[in-house]
């Protein structure tokens, strides 16, 4: 990747990825990199609202789009990331398994607020919205994450997860509350992932002119000293009345219109140094790992091997109970994956990535319950697949009873290269 800055942001991504793709190890970081590829291609800007919870995030999120489309109010606190796309009015749910379900806008709260999916038990890793709003027309796509500094830790880590995701960012902050240490570590954290930045100051129909000026004034000097600069625009606003929620869109709409694909292209920049960290980290487990003895290595095969018996006997119980439903029997699979990567995870001490295939249960599609078709013995085929692809893969990268030298030597040279590629794209990033 000699001279990859010297290129565009996307080739230095699309080389990025071939280097991936050769090894296990950086799966995941694959998986980050495509997505980038994709957003760079199709110049898909994402722009979230972040910030400590009950800053009236969500109240925002309805004033910017013209509709009451997100449930607000005393008690409700997000618990999901929820996304909004321009489109006819629809509401989805994406499962950790994969499954995708169309809801009313009535059963919303059931997925989203935490009072009622506490802790997330339902698994949701979002809802999709669709809003025909002229605000997201362009392609947009529009969030409202948890709020951090709760007492509910999920909440905040998704938040956090998802800032990930951000090219632009609007802060929120609110004049009932100076800021706080909580809110300083999360801007800190979004300045690494994010390259555009909005700062909405909330609630200013609750303090008098004077008190607004004065409050204005604490923001704007100590936001400028955080992000570097000599000065940052602020934007105060009343999310509940509807005051100074246009000038905030005109600045969104102006630079969409005018430099989206420049803060698509910095923030790519900003999330692959993050990548590129990630796969260091990866490779720092995995010689750490390395460092098991040989009766260690055998326990853990042992335990995985037992584990997979575990999950074969699940299975062909699951497939019983559907046995012609290809739907359910994905998204069983898809459960299957995540649990066998935690299970990598929790004995190797390393992340092993799946791709996670979609299960559409919306928008008129049906659940195939033709009792002619009988997909048990494929099913089960499938499953003892994915766990004896898992067993030689583990035992491929960890070498376990590898006697060849020659195959052990070449692997640990291959593993030096791409540290190598990837500390030299780096410094490349940094730069």
């Amino acid at each position: 990747m000699s001279n990859s800055m010297n290129n565009s942001i996307l080739d230095t991504v699309k080389e990025t990825c071939e280097v991936f793709s050769k090894y296990e190890l950086t799966k995941g970081e694959l998986a980050r990199a495509q997505e980038l590829v994709e957003k760079l291609e199709n110049h898909k800007i994402t722009v979230s609202v972040i910030g400590q919870f009950k800053r009236g995030k969500s109240t925002l999120v309805n004033a910017i789009l013209e509709d009451k489309i997100l449930p607000v109010g005393i008690v409700p606190v997000t618990a999901v990331v929820t996304t909004v796309e321009y489109g006819e009015k629809a509401a989805t749910v994406h499962f950790d398994n994969g499954i995708i379900k169309e809801i009313s806008f009535d059963e919303m709260s059931s997925y989203i607020n935490e009072q009622e999916n506490q802790d997330n038990k339902l698994g949701v890793s979002q809802v999709c919205l669709y809003c025909p709003s002229d605000f997201l027309k362009d392609g947009m796509t529009f969030v409202d994450t948890p709020g951090v500094g709760s007492v509910h830790q999920k909440n905040s880590d998704a938040a956090y997860s998802y800032v990930k995701e951000s090219d632009a960012v609007i802060f929120m902050l609110s004049v009932d509350s100076p800021i706080n240490q909580i809110e300083i570590d999360f801007l800190e954290n979004a300045k690494e992932f994010a390259s555009k930045f909005y700062f909405a100051v909330n609630k200013i129909d609750s303090i008098d002119e004077e008190d607004l000026a004065d409050y204005l004034a604490y923001c704007r000097n100590l936001i400028s000293k955080l992000m570097g600069v000599e000065d940052v625009a602020l934007f105060p606003v009343s999310a509940k009345k509807n005051i100074g929620v246009e000038e905030l869109k005109a600045a969104i709409d102006r630079d969409c219109q005018t430099t989206v694909q420049q803060i698509i292209e910095e923030s790519a920049k900003l999330k692959m140094r993050d990548i590129v960290a990630s796969a260091l980290s990866q490779i720092v487990l995995y010689r750490t790992a390395l460092g098991m003895t040989h009766a260690e290595f055998d326990e853990k095969f042992t335990e995985i091997e037992e584990y997979f018996g575990e999950i074969k006997a699940e299975a062909a119980e699951f497939a019983e109970s559907f046995p012609g439903n290809a739907r359910m029997l994905e998204a069983h699979m898809n459960d299957i994956k995540n649990r066998l990567s935690a299970k990598v995870s929790e004995l190797f001490g390393i992340e092993y990535h799946y791709n996670i295939s979609q299960v559409d249960f919306f928008r008129g599609g049906k659940v195939a319950d033709d009792g002619s078709r009988d997909l048990r013995e494929s099913f089960s085929a499938a499953v003892d697949g994915l766990c004896s692809d898992l067993k030689d893969t583990l035992m491929a990268i960890f070498m376990h009873r590898e006697e060849n030298t020659y195959k052990v030597a070449r692997r640990i040279n291959d593993l030096n290269r791409l540290v190598r590629k990837l500390v030299k794209l780096r410094s490349e990033l940094a730069e």
